[in-house]
């Protein structure tokens, strides 16, 4: 039973909110010692009644009382607490909510343990596997973790970038992750600052029949909810990340093959998309496609149409294309999202015309444009 679910429980118990904190062993000690009104130089002895009696009974600090507090040994720094307001709870009460807790927390620790070994073993045994070129359809038996795969699920790939990155271990992740979706998250580590994250669909995806034609699509859902990972994640840790997401799957069974896709993915978005930091398979099929012509038919295309090799160096006029392309070839939309006039906007383009012979307002033009865009991307890196 994980954190989340403990707290859920202990809410339907005493029917009011609880709320889930971390405090280090010093804070803990600290906070008794204030509310027992005992100086800092207090009898060893009686503190550590103190506590003891604490993780049984609850401690009452500040108006709430705070249970849990099992730091499993001097390497654990900080612990989980509940806090839940001290009104209404009487001593019986308090006394069964602080065994209760403290039970659920002391059999958890060995859980916790486990389930780090088998998402290592995972992380490792596909990591093996995309170093080989065939993909393995079905996860081994002796994987620890295959018990739990066979519900549908959605695969996350991220990936942190350089050597000024704040992004915690296996633990800081897992607990971000778990609290921020009240539900327990898979996360497996890979090489590097390489994770990958297995969320229920259920979690993302508003399963309904009668879906109206105006709700989001699954994949508009994915997006969503992938752009909120990494909002999440940017805001706690500093660093460069990159967030690819597949469509849901049984992770028991093509998981591999998932994961290039996701591989794949995240080093297209990087290549033809420098600004945007969550990249979706299925938006990156012209992409893809690209990048799989050989150079030399790049640089022959490029100088077919084009015609100069330096027409793609004014960066006025490459940001004036791709905004042209992103608002969808519309020129008054196009005009709004670079703050120019309508008639600015009309001159670049006649501009690209005179010195390209392509006029992108025509779309047999702007198609050959995009690709010649695309090339030069993937050229130039």
């Amino acid at each position: 039973m994980n954190v989340q679910e403990i707290r859920r429980k202990l809410e339907t118990i005493v029917e009011k909110p609880v709320e889930l904190i971390r405090l280090t062993s010093e804070e803990w000690r600290e906070a008794l010692l204030s509310e027992a009104h005992q100086e800092p130089g207090a009898d060893e002895r009686t503190l550590e009644q103190t506590e003891a009696a604490a993780l049984h009974t609850g401690a009452v600090i500040g108006g709430a009382t705070l249970f849990g507090g099992i730091f499993g040994g001097a390497a654990q720094k900080e612990a989980v607490f509940f806090r839940i307001e001290d009104e209404g709870i009487d001593p019986a009460q308090r006394r069964l909510i602080g065994l209760l807790v403290e039970a659920a927390l002391s059999g958890g620790t060995d859980s916790a343990a486990n389930e780090e070994t088998e998402v290592q073993q995972l992380g490792r045994w596909l990591t093996e596997q995309l170093e080989q070129e065939t993909s393995v359809d079905e996860l081994p038996d002796r994987l620890l973790l295959k018990s739990r795969l066979f519900t549908e699920m959605i695969p996350f790939l991220l990936i942190c970038e350089g050597a000024q990155n704040s992004l915690g271990g296996y633990e800081e992740l897992h607990q971000l992750l778990t609290t921020f979706l009240e539900r327990d998250v898979i996360v497996v580590p890979l090489h590097g600052r390489e994770w990958l994250l297995l969320v229920d669909r259920l979690e993302v995806l508003e399963v309904s029949e009668e879906r109206g034609e105006d709700e989001e699509s699954d994949r508009e859902l994915l997006q969503a909810f992938g752009l909120g990972l990494y909002e999440l994640i940017a805001s706690e840790w500093t660093g460069i990340f990159n967030l690819s997401v597949a469509e849901p799957l049984q992770p028991a069974h093509g998981l591999v093959a998932a994961l290039r896709i996701l591989r794949e993915s995240v080093f297209l978005g990087r290549t033809f998309h420098v600004t945007r930091n969550v990249h979706l398979p299925w938006d990156l099929g012209l992409e893809r496609l690209v990048n799989s012509i050989p150079i030399d038919q790049r640089l022959s295309f490029m100088e077919n149409v084009l015609g100069r090799e330096d027409v793609l160096s004014d960066s006025e006029l490459l940001t004036t294309l791709e905004t042209f392309f992103q608002m969808n070839c519309n020129v008054s939309e196009t005009a709004k999202r670079l703050y120019i006039h309508r008639n600015t906007l009309i001159y670049r383009l006649d501009k690209v015309k005179h010195e390209t012979g392509l006029d992108v307002r025509n779309f047999g033009d702007a198609v050959l444009m995009k690709l010649a865009l695309l090339l030069d991307k993937v050229t130039k890196d």
